[in-house]
């Protein structure tokens, strides 16, 4: 009995040997790399076997250790490229930079259009130092202009006008340059430093919120004018979006609406604008209500919904009802300058046409001169006089 016990026992003894040494060599799965066969100690290892892509520990881990490396290598030539970049970009800023500073009007000799767009710039984008700028992407406070568009207009016209100088470490991401345009600048991204003194930028300021004496010459001034006309189309394209948005509507904004708006404004304030392109966005919803109207027909139809009412305004057969201004919808620093600042009427860019505040200027501009005129046309009267007796002519 015990030599059968003893017996079990060496037997257990060798199938646990067994088992714990006892392998399958797989001579069909070999190590891609080194050519080992795969050896199986286990079922599972057979069964989730992958014959055409076996690699051995040691072949892996080399592999690891290779991958690795050559992502070390791509990362730091990426940091070499972009510090190559950084460098060229720093150096081509500077040069551009000493060419504008170089070519810097003084402060006086500024015209007065430029001089109202750089205290629109300071009231809205400038820091608390009055040196530098925030980017547009980081101002919540005072809006530049009514659109991202006109914003980035604005900017695009000082900086090449050198009245603002790019702030290089800050901006050289936002940069690039071309052969054949030279410079271009991401202004929503960028940020600049201001190319005068922070006395000269505080005169800037005062004096473009101060009484005017020289109306008369600003309003005859095309470029005045055309800056005026560009803010009050501005504030209509973005309340078209905004109201379009709402209705889940997105008409095309193209040449065609943007001359129909123009040709509106000549006659409608921005705030009777306002009430017709409320007008015509909600028809314009209601229409998506019936069968067989798509949104994008709905949006299409904006357009000719705008024409009508105002049609309808010009003819009399409709009044034109003012809106107010919407507080999504605020005074941006260049309507205060151009309008509130210049005709000294709150809101006037809102409230009236460019020609409602241009034409009493205009006309006493005009009367002036006739005036003038009149006085160099007066004949050279003959008088005569008698002195003791002696008659003198």
């Amino acid at each position: 009995m015990s030599n059968t016990k003893s017996l079990q026992c060496t037997t257990d003894a060798s199938l646990a040997i067994v088992k714990r040494n006892a392998k399958l060599v797989v001579f069909d799965c070999q190590c891609l790399e080194c050519g080992e066969a795969k050896l199986c100690y286990v079922r599972n290892h057979l069964i989730q076997l992958k014959t055409d892509s076996w690699r051995c520990d040691e072949c892996w881990d080399l592999i690891q250790r290779r991958n690795a490396q050559e992502l070390l290598e791509q990362h730091l030539e990426k940091k070499r490229l972009e510090e190559e970049r950084k460098q060229d970009a720093l150096k081509r800023i500077g040069d551009y930079r000493r060419i504008q500073l170089s070519e810097l009007k003084p402060i006086s000799a500024l015209c007065e259009v430029d001089k109202l767009l750089l205290a629109a710039t300071i009231e809205s984008l400038g820091a608390e130092n009055l040196r530098t700028t925030v980017s547009l992407r980081s101002n919540f406070s005072l809006a530049l202009s009514p659109s991202s568009k006109l914003d980035q207009e604005i900017l695009h016209h000082l900086f090449k006008s050198n009245l603002l100088l790019l702030r290089a470490e800050e901006s050289y991401e936002y940069v690039t340059f071309n052969s054949e345009t030279g410079i271009e600048v991401d202004y929503y991204q960028a940020t600049f430093e201001f190319a005068y003194t922070t006395e000269d930028l505080s005169q800037v300021l005062v004096a473009a919120k101060s009484k005017k004496d020289n109306i008369n010459m600003l309003v005859s001034n095309a470029k005045f004018e055309h800056w005026c006309r560009q803010i009050q189309l501005e504030e209509c394209l973005t309340y078209l979006r905004g109201r379009a948005e709402l209705n889940n509507l997105a008409p095309p904004i193209g040449d065609k609406l943007v001359s129909i708006l123009r040709a509106c404004l000549v006659e409608c304030s921005v705030s009777v604008m306002q009430y017709i392109i409320y007008k015509a966005t909600e028809s314009a919803a209601a229409r998506t209500q019936k069968p067989q109207i798509t949104r994008k027909h709905a949006s299409n139809s904006i357009l000719g919904n705008i024409e009508r009412i105002f049609d309808k305004i010009s003819n009399g057969s409709w009044q034109p009802y003012k809106s107010y201004r919407e507080s999504i919808y605020p005074q941006s620093a260049i309507a205060k300058m151009f309008f509130d600042y210049v005709f000294k009427i709150d809101d006037g860019g809102f409230h009236q046409t460019v020609d409602e505040l241009f034409n009493p200027y205009k006309l006493e501009r005009t009367i002036n001169k006739q005036c003038y005129s009149a006085l160099g046309s007066i004949k050279t009267a003959t008088l005569s006089i008698t002195i003791h007796g002696i008659n003198t002519k």
